[in-house]
C-alpha cells in the first residue's frame, strides 16, 4: 500500500521537529491526527519508525532509511497532482506566483535554491520581490510572502518553514588570538544588531549567557541581508539564524564561539492571505519550499550533533 501525501507530510514532520505536538501546530492539525497519521505510515510499512522515550523521540535506524527517501516521493506526489489538475481542468489563477520575500531569506536561502523548482516547473510565472515585512507598502498584495514572526496572523494562514536555532557566530579571523571558554572572554568585541524584530542579543543571552554584561561597541545594522556579510567580513559578532548561515558555518567562514543553539521566538513561515483563491502554481512552491527546507533540516541537525 502506497503512503498518502498527507501521512508522509505528518512522518517529515515529525521527523524534523522530533515533536508529535511541535508538529501538529505547524501542520494545524491535532496532535492526535498526527500520530495517527504516523501509526497507519508504521502499520502499511511493517516496521517503527520512531523510538519514543520520556525525553526524546528518535528516528529508528528504519526511519531514517525511510526519511531519506520520502521528500522526494512527497515531491512527485505532489507534482502528479499539479498535472492532474491542469489535465482535469482544475487549474485556478494561471501559472504565475508573486513573491514577496524578506532580502535576507531570499539571498541566503532561496535563490540558490531556485533552478530545482523552476527545472520541474517550466511553465511556472515567478516574480520575486524581496521586501521588509515592517515596510511593504499596504496596497501591495501577493500570492505568499515569506515572513518573521511567530506563526500566527490575523489575516494569513501560516506554514512553518525554517529559523527556529539561532547561534552566535563570527568569523575565525576576529577571534584570533583568543581563548574563548566564556562569554566573558568576548568582551571588547563589536556586538552586531538587527534592527527588525527577532533573533536579538537579549532573546539570545537570557538563555545561553544570562549573566553576561558584554563590554564593547555596538552597531546597528538594518538586516540580515546586510548583517551577515559584515560578520564573514569580520565587523564583529551577531545572533543568526543557523539555516542562513549553515554554509558559512560548514566551510569554515564563519564559527559558533560558544557551540550555543537556542531556540529562537520567532522564524521565517510561508505565508498566503486570508481568503485567496486556489492557485496550484502557488501550492506547488510552497510544497517544494517545504521539501527544501526539510533537506535543510536535516543537515543543520547534522552539523549540530558533530
Amino acid at each position: 500500500m502506497t503512503a498518502s501525501f498527507s501521512t508522509l507530510r505528518a512522518f517529515m514532520e515529525v521527523a524534523r521537529l522530533q515533536s508529535f505536538t511541535r508538529a501538529a501546530e505547524t501542520l494545524c492539525v491535532t496532535q492526535s491526527a498526527v500520530s495517527k497519521q504516523v501509526q497507519v505510515l508504521e502499520h502499511q510499512l511493517g516496521f517503527r519508525l520512531f523510538q519514543r522515550s520520556r525525553r526524546a523521540l528518535l528516528l529508528t535506524p528504519a526511519g531514517s532509511a525511510y526519511l531519506s527517501h520520502a521528500a522526494d516521493a512527497l515531491a512527485m506526489l505532489d507534482e502528479g497532482k499539479a498535472i492532474a489538475q491542469e489535465v482535469a481542468g482544475e487549474k485556478a489563477a494561471g501559472s504565475s506566483v508573486e513573491l514577496s520575500a524578506s532580502p535576507a531569506f531570499a539571498a541566503h536561502w532561496l535563490v540558490a535554491r531556485l533552478p530545482r523548482f523552476l527545472a520541474n516547473a517550466p511553465t511556472t510565472k515567478l516574480s520575486l520581490r524581496p521586501r521588509l515585512p515592517d515596510f511593504s507598502p499596504v496596497t501591495e498584495r501577493f500570492d505568499m510572502e515569506i515572513r518573521v514572526g511567530g506563526g500566527r496572523w490575523p489575516d494569513a494562514r501560516a506554514t512553518y518553514l525554517l529559523g527556529r536555532e539561532m547561534a552566535l557566530v563570527a568569523s575565525p579571523g576576529l577571534l584570533a588570538g583568543r581563548r574563548i571558554e566564556s562569554p566573558r572572554d568576548l568582551d571588547g568585541l563589536p556586538l552586531l544588531q538587527r534592527a527588525q524584530r527577532g533573533y536579538d542579543w537579549r532573546e539570545w543571552s537570557a538563555v545561553a549567557a544570562p549573566d553576561w554584561q558584554h563590554d564593547g561597541p555596538e552597531l546597528l545594522f538594518e538586516g540580515f541581508s546586510v548583517l551577515i556579510p559584515a560578520v564573514i567580513a569580520g565587523c564583529g559578532l551577531a545572533i543568526c539564524p543557523l539555516f542562513m548561515v549553515l554554509d558559512q558555518l560548514q566551510n569554515g567562514q564563519l564559527v559558533r564561539p560558544l557551540k550555543d543553539c537556542v531556540r529562537a521566538r520567532y522564524a521565517y513561515y510561508g505565508v498566503v492571505p486570508a481568503g485567496a483563491g486556489r492557485n496550484s502554481a502557488r501550492d506547488r512552491l510552497l510544497d517544494w519550499m517545504l521539501a527544501e527546507a526539510q533537506l535543510t533540516q536535516m543537515r543543520l541537525q547534522s552539523y549540530l550533533d558533530r
